[in-house]
């Protein structure tokens, strides 16, 4: 009897264990976990109704992409909970292109603004990259993962899915955060948001709801009409006989997006002597206020600093405009100016550049140094600036990358 008993316990502690064992099991493919856990399967009959009636301003081209992808996640046996969130990059940065949907309550629950990479494009998004340190935004199909606590304060880790498109999404840091460039407020007033280095980033107003909504293994889909992603995501060809050649046009606008582009010349003080800007050597800002008042001119984002400075915008001068207050001698133009420089501070465990303005002191005189080879019409290259209570500094140009400047 208790031999017996000692086999029934030996059986039903294997078959507990084989049962764990495969409820738990994962398969890998393409470096993408995808789980036996079955999925929610809303027909999509309904799903499609309801993104007609809840989405709004979502284009039905964009609405036939997602049911595909939902189609082919299923296929797939994609993990996923019931929320679903959809990113419109065809549509410009002005507008609103980012909705997340819930798909069990049928309802819409977020309508908002998203950005894109500083190289994918100004206004309309329309170079992408997968590539690390492109600064582009990448296309394609996304799991969302752990919310966390990083440089931009609560920020979400997203896993591509799409191989070529966006599965280096991880090793890039692409997360999605919020960023002040992103309020309704602030585009109303310069014509369009900032832009990030390639994660999408929302207002900050809603940030943490968005955030807190779809986080843990919710899909997301980044939609653009790109006829190579239409050609080869296999979230977009799943229904496909595999017999059947895709032949797709090679669409450029998904390589990688040239480095190279014109910067305007903008001052620093050349303090270390070498005519090259080291990165503690201040630049020439103006607030975007003044600035506006001053040039009475739109404040170019391009020539924005990253980061605000007592939530107030600043914007770096270009040469030209800098020459153009030294010929007129606009005094009042030039009490405006401010030195600032960039410094990094420890936040929550991470390292996050701040900009700070140095007090210089008030300017006294300036004096553009005479360059007889120069045409008489181009701005000087370098200045000497005398201030009050400062000893004199000389002013240079640079049109090199400056990492927290330009929006």
């Amino acid at each position: 009897m208790i031999i017996y008993l000692l086999w029934s316990l030996a059986v039903a502690s294997f078959s507990f264990s084989t049962s764990s064992i495969q409820a738990s099991k994962a398969q890998s493919v393409m470096g993408v976990l995808y789980s036996e856990i079955p999925p929610i399967k809303m027909p999509l009959n309904e799903i499609k109704m309801m993104l007609q009636k809840e989405g709004t301003l979502l284009q039905p081209v964009v609405i036939e992409k997602v049911l595909t992808t939902i189609q082919c996640a299923n296929v797939y046996n994609l993990d996923r909970n019931n929320i679903l969130t959809v990113i419109d990059y065809s549509l410009p940065s002005n507008q609103k292109r980012l909705w997340v949907f819930d798909l069990d309550k049928k309802r819409l629950l977020f309508h908002t603004y998203v950005s894109h990479g500083i190289k994918s494009g100004t206004l309309l998004t329309d170079k992408f990259s997968n590539k690390f340190d492109s600064k582009a935004s990448s296309i394609g199909v996304y799991k969302t993962e752990q919310a966390y606590y990083g440089r931009e304060g609560l920020s979400l880790r997203l896993i591509g899915l799409d191989a070529k498109f966006n599965d280096n999404a991880m090793n890039r840091y692409i997360v999605m955060h919020g960023g002040w460039y992103m309020d309704e407020q602030f585009i109303k007033r310069y014509g369009r948001p900032g832009r990030s280095w390639g994660c999408p980033a929302v207002p900050l107003t809603i940030k943490n709801q968005i955030i807190d909504t779809i986080k843990n293994n919710s899909l997301l889909i980044i939609y653009y009409p790109s006829d190579e992603w239409f050609g080869k995501s296999k979230f977009l060809n799943c229904n496909k006989p595999k017999t059947v050649q895709i032949t797709y046009k090679k669409d450029s606008r998904t390589q990688t997006p040239v480095e190279d582009e014109i910067r305007e010349d903008i001052l620093f003080v050349d303090l270390n002597k070498n005519n090259s800007r080291e990165e503690y050597e201040p630049i020439i800002t103006m607030s975007a206020d003044n600035y506006e008042r001053i040039f009475h001119s739109k404040a170019p984002l391009s020539r924005m600093l990253r980061r605000q400075i007592n939530k107030v915008e600043y914007i770096a001068l270009s040469n030209e405009e800098f020459n153009q207050l030294v010929l007129q001698g606009n005094r009042e133009g030039l009490e405006e100016i401010n030195f600032v420089i960039p410094v990094i501070i420890m936040v929550r465990g991470y390292y996050e550049t701040q900009m700070q303005i140095v007090n210089m002191g008030r300017i006294k005189e300036i004096h553009p140094n005479s360059d007889t080879s120069r045409v008489m019409q181009e701005p000087a290259k370098s200045y000497n600036i005398d201030f009050e209570t400062r000893p004199a500094a000389k002013l240079k140009t640079t049109n090199h990358f400056i990492r927290w400047l330009g929006l």
